[in-house]
């Protein structure tokens, strides 16, 4: 207020204002606006009068008087009409007014980019991935037969850990289904849009940390980043494990992230994050253990601070590490036993020195830009997106703005934090092989990294151009909300192409529609007796037992065990093959009057499941005899071996050259026809001496056994391995001590659980 020099004095007063000191720390609420012109004599008082809608205001002005002159007094009283209105009326405004002032752009765009976030999770959630697999079945399937035993797995009660299939992996993420089971029943829109909802807890974590601990303008930000980052895109649409521990951590990282720096009592929830994280997926252990490693020694003096706090948390860990502690009394050798079915090296009969040598060329490889990039990182297509990268590419820049911000402040605890989180994240992944479902956690600090890079440009435009924070935001918001439907869109019109292997060794695409054709044919014909091939997925008895409660209506069965011996065959059985058993039978004259009755269709047209029915032929019973005699011949071949020539005989194969074997290509394969074990004899041009074997033999239970020979016939070193199942093919290893001459090398493939007629497969045999 300015007055005239000669003006009289004055003074004001602003009373009954239960909001004054709102006022004083948010100036940005919105305010009502009331001015008065009062005539003090010398001199006129401008008083402009700001403040919250609801509060009334008194204002006493009162003017010394000149000589001779009265005093000159005036009161006013401001107030919006409302106030004096009803208690409901005036609750409403005041909560109006709240809101309205909370508004910003921050919060709006927040509010909508979990909005997206959630709307490309769950829109369409059956039809991308176009494969519903056999670990997204087995954790409603699990979380069902829990319910139904009165939550005991044997003789435990709440189990630490579940099965799937040959290892206890599931733990966490198989609770988490049971309420949505018990509510809903069995669907893969529910297991599914279970684990994304789980998911949520990841763009909440990274946006509030972009919000609270960062102070960043612009949070939402985060949210749409993770939204768009292809690997997590993929894998929080799926039911797996591996993104519900990664959204554990997340929760993990942004309360580290609060005790750190504003609320110490938040280390109680990084607690309760990082043991529902731990018990949610195997290789979550080691990345959540080293995390925590690296934030206490690298908080120290703080946490010295906050040695009360600790303490209690300290409580919680002990208490979170119990269901564990359990686990291990009653499965002790399980942690060895989870090593032995992922054939991690560590297991191996190799120098300590070459174990690290391969851990830290895996860790490096987890953290290695191509990796996460570019497609050259050699993952199932399953776990890919084609043509995106696990990390946009888009993002690169983002992500390297975001590195040099954040080793510029390396010494403030948050922007360490990050680092040491990127640092930890492969760590689990490196003890076998890394492969995104294992490194998943490391798109957090990931995303993190180009939030903050994302927020500097942002940040810089706005101030480089004096915009308000919605102009510079909404159109960035825009951009990232439309990328993000732009990609749901080309998931699912043209995911269903990007990889055209549909089989076993591809998508093993099918689920849905190869039982609900099932469940088509039993309900219109319920004497019908159906035969389902089990070799177009893994664990196709677990997806099955999600699509069916009870006994299943039909037989899991492939025809190549009617190949081998006779069995009962009627006009009434319909064997449902693969094209590959489709063309094995119309080649065989074992079989004739060969009828399609419908044909299932792949995403891309091509025959995917042959719905058959057949008889066998007169010349059949001949056949098998004249078969059973051929098995027993060794076939001759040539080959090289190290690119030196060698002769091989060999058991009668089915499928692949002999020469794969020797390839250096561990995707190739050969399979007997029906001989079990595989017979291999190699004689070598010249004799050799041999310091070691390698194999790579399959996923069935399997004894490797092998003679070397020399010159004169004589055995001069023999080995063998006998190994249990697993879920994946798997190297074996001999070392020959000492090393040996050798002119002939016999080798015996079996299959354990397997009696002739049986196929043996045999993926590489090497020499060293």
């Amino acid at each position: 207020m300015d007055l005239p020099a000669n003006a009289s004095p004055w003074r004001y007063a602003i009373i009954d204002s239960p909001m004054a000191k709102e006022l004083e720390s948010s100036p940005q609420d919105t305010l009502a606006k009331n001015e008065a012109t009062v005539d003090v004599g010398r001199g006129r008082v401008h008083i402009r009068v700001k403040a919250p809608r609801q509060t009334q205001i008194l204002i006493d002005l009162e003017a010394e008087p000149s000589a001779g002159a009265p005093v000159i007094r005036r009161s006013f009283v401001y107030g919006v009409p409302l106030a004096a209105s009803s208690p409901l009326i005036r609750q409403f405004a005041a909560w109006w007014e709240q809101a309205r002032a909370r508004w910003n752009a921050a919060t709006v765009l927040s509010g909508c980019a979990l909005l997206v976030y959630l709307a490309t999770r769950w829109i369409a959630l059956p039809d991308y991935p176009i494969y519903f697999f056999t670990d997204e079945a087995v954790q409603t399937t699990l979380a069902a037969d829990l319910v139904r035993d009165h939550f005991r797995v044997g003789d435990e009660l709440l189990p630490t850990f579940f099965k799937n299939a040959y290892q206890y992996n599931l733990g966490t993420s198989v609770y988490l289904q049971v309420i949505p089971y018990l509510l809903f029943g069995k669907s893969i829109w529910v297991t599914r849009g279970t684990a994304a909802l789980v998911t949520l807890i990841a763009a909440l974590s990274l946006g509030m940390a972009m919000k609270k601990v960062f102070h960043s303008a612009y949070p939402w930000s985060a949210v749409l980043l993770l939204s768009i980052t292809p690997a997590w895109f993929l894998h929080s649409r799926t039911a797996f494990e591996t993104g519900i521990a990664t959204a554990f951590y997340a929760g993990f990282f942004y309360s580290y992230l609060l005790y750190r720096t504003q609320k110490p009592g938040a280390i109680y929830g990084a607690v309760v994050f990082a043991a529902l994280s731990f018990y949610s997926y195997s290789p979550a252990r080691m990345v959540v253990l080293i995390t925590a490693v690296f934030f206490f020694l690298s908080d120290l003096k703080y946490h010295w601070q906050q040695r009360k706090i600790l303490l209690g948390a300290l409580g919680l860990v002990l208490l979170a590490a119990l269901p564990f502690l359990r686990f291990q009394i009653y499965h002790p050798q399980e942690n060895l036993r989870h090593l032995e079915v992922l054939n991690s090296y560590w297991i191996h009969d190799i120098p300590l020195r070459e174990k690290l040598s391969i851990y830290f060329r895996e860790y490096l490889q987890g953290l290695d830009p191509f990796y996460w990039y570019l497609e050259l990182n050699g993952d199932l297509p399953r776990h890919v997106m084609k043509g995106y990268g696990h990390l946009l590419r888009a993002t690169l820049p983002l992500g390297l703005i975001g590195l040099i911000i954040l080793l510029r402040r390396i010494r403030q605890a948050p922007y360490r934090a990050v680092l040491l989180s990127l640092l930890a994240a492969p760590s689990g992944g490196a003890l076998v092989e890394i492969g995104i479902t294992r490194v998943l956690i490391l798109i957090i600090p990931a995303v993190m990294i180009s939030a903050l890079g994302l927020t500097a440009v942002m940040e810089w435009a706005q101030k480089r151009w004096q915009l308000s924070r919605w102009k510079v935001g909404l159109p960035v918001f825009i951009l990232m909300a439309g990328f993000n439907f732009w990609m749901l869109r080309d998931a699912l019109v043209n995911g269903p192409l990007w990889h055209t292997d549909y089989g076993l060794g591809g998508m093993q695409w099918g689920a849905r529609q190869i039982f609900g054709k099932i469940r088509e044919m039993t309900s219109e014909d319920p004497r019908i007796k159906i035969s389902l091939s089990p070799s177009w997925a893994n664990g196709t008895d677990t997806i099955a037992q999600f699509f069916f409660e009870g006994e299943l209506p039909f037989q899991m069965e492939s025809i190549e065990g009617y190949f081998d011996r006779r069995r009962t065959l009627d006009s009434s059985r319909v064997f449902i093959m693969i094209p590959e058993e489709y063309k094995k039978v119309i080649q065989s004259p074992k079989f004739t009057n060969v009828q399609v009755d419908q044909v299932l269709n792949y995403p891309n047209g091509q025959p995917g499941f042959y719905f058959v029915r057949l008889e066998y032929s007169e010349a059949f019973d001949a056949i098998l005899a004249e078969e059973s005699a051929q098995r027993r011949v060794l076939q001759e071949a040539g080959v090289k071996i190290d690119d030196l020539p060698a002769a091989v005989r060999y058991s009668y194969l089915d499928m692949g050259p002999i020469d794969n074997l020797f390839d250096d290509d561990p995707r190739t394969l050969v399979r007997t026809y029906e001989a079990n074990p595989l017979r291999l004899e190699i004689t070598f041009d010249k004799p050799r001496a041999l310091t070691g074997l390698k194999a790579r033999i399959g996923g069935t239970a399997t004894i490797f056994s092998f003679q070397l020979v020399d010159s004169d016939g004589k055995v001069v070193y023999s080995d063998q391995q006998d190994v249990k199942e697993a879920p994946d093919p798997r190297w074996l290893e001999f070392t020959v001590e000492p090393p040996q001459d050798c002119a002939q090398v016999f080798i015996e493939v079996k299959s354990t659980y397997d009696q002739e007629p049986a196929h043996v497969h045999l993926w590489e045999v090497t020499f060293e």
